[in-house]
């Protein structure tokens, strides 16, 4: 994808942030073979945004995530930050600029170290960026810790003595105590309780409006990106299938994947206030990254695959503002099914008739 189409994807209105422009991120196995963990994957995040990613285990979204804060070398393509080019950075810019893209990872327990108290782990970052005084930035750690909904108290304890939920704010803490611009949230809340969620969710949500964060939000939970996402991105075996206003993609996807995990979403309501929601059901596991399918990677699952797909690429196409697919039967009224395919045939053939 052109640098002119990833501005396309983003109002006109501002600069990106962040912007990805043919990402590819491969490892090499034992056996010398190549493992497609993220496989030409181009788009932009504008400040003060919530960018959902969401796909299923194994589709490259961690890989991507780490990748955006440096964590992982691209085997090519480019990751810019506010339109500098990290890979090209000298390493002095390149030290500068670490402190304003940060990540926050899935399992609060490992992230913390079990022999340092809650506020050494909090001045951590500020002691390796070598920033203040032992008193000025043990006040820093202690404002972050209150900021982040715990008080003075948890400061001496270790990791051990905190719930789930209080050992991802102190994550969220440490991160807060560098002022970052961006920060990747990985599966964040996916190992906490759902009680727990939404007030983590809702920290992320005032924070964003206390300090101009901008996040890229990688979940599998689509209740999740509903919550807290502007735009999501839907991603599948180390490609993007989607891309679009929250509200839409949610609401009307384009391409049958999306399709699929939006009818997989449970509906906590009784029985006599859901609506009726047609499950589709997807044949199989997610190929190997090692030997992705020919032409269109979701092809061997979709339940609406034609030859064409095995045959072709589909094209990344913009179907409705802002709204963009890889898909060649996608139309602006949404995903093509396999009912919808069965329909038109068979009313095409009545027609020839």
């Amino acid at each position: 994808m052109s640098v002119q189409q990833i501005a396309a994807q983003v109002t006109a209105s501002a600069a990106p942030l962040v912007s990805v422009e043919d990402l590819r991120i491969h490892f090499a196995t034992r056996d010398r073979q190549t493992v497609k963990a993220v496989d030409g994957v181009s788009f932009a995040i504008l400040p003060g945004e919530t960018f959902g990613i969401i796909g299923e285990s194994g589709s490259g979204k961690t890989t991507l995530g780490r990748a955006l804060v440096g964590l992982v070398p691209p085997t090519a393509g480019r990751i810019r930050y506010g339109g500098e080019d990290l890979r090209s950075l000298p390493r002095r810019r390149l030290r500068q600029l670490r402190r304003d893209y940060q990540i926050i990872f899935q399992d609060p327990h490992a992230a913390l170290n079990p022999r340092m108290t809650i506020l050494q782990s909090v001045q951590e970052p500020l002691e390796i960026m070598r920033e203040g005084t032992p008193a000025s930035r043990r006040r820093a750690a202690l404002e972050a810790l209150e900021r982040a909904g715990l008080g003075p108290q948890l400061a001496e304890r270790y990791p051990h003595q905190l719930s789930g939920g209080q050992k991802q704010r102190v994550n969220i803490a440490r991160v807060l105590t560098l002022r970052p611009k961006f920060i990747v949230c990985d599966e964040v809340v996916a190992a906490l309780d759902v009680s727990i969620r939404g007030a983590i969710l809702n920290l992320f949500a005032e924070l964003q409006q206390e300090f101009g964060i901008t996040y890229a939000f990688i979940t599998h939970d689509i209740s999740v990106v509903s919550h807290i996402s502007d735009r999501v991105a839907v991603m599948y075996l180390g490609q993007l299938m989607e891309l679009g206003p929250t509200a839409a993609v949610t609401s009307r996807p384009l391409h049958p994947y999306t399709a699929a995990l939006l009818s997989a979403e449970p509906q906590p309501l009784p029985s006599d206030m859901r609506t009726e929601k047609r499950r589709i059901q997807l044949a199989g596991e997610i190929p190997s990254p090692l030997a992705p399918p020919s032409g269109c990677r979701f092809r061997t699952r979709c339940p609406a695959a034609r030859p064409q797909c095995a045959e072709q690429a589909p094209a990344w196409r913009e179907l409705t503002p802002g709204h963009w697919v890889a898909c060649h039967f996608a139309t602006p009224a949404g995903a093509v099914l396999e009912t919808d395919h069965a329909m038109t045939t068979t009313a095409n053939a009545e027609e020839r008739t």
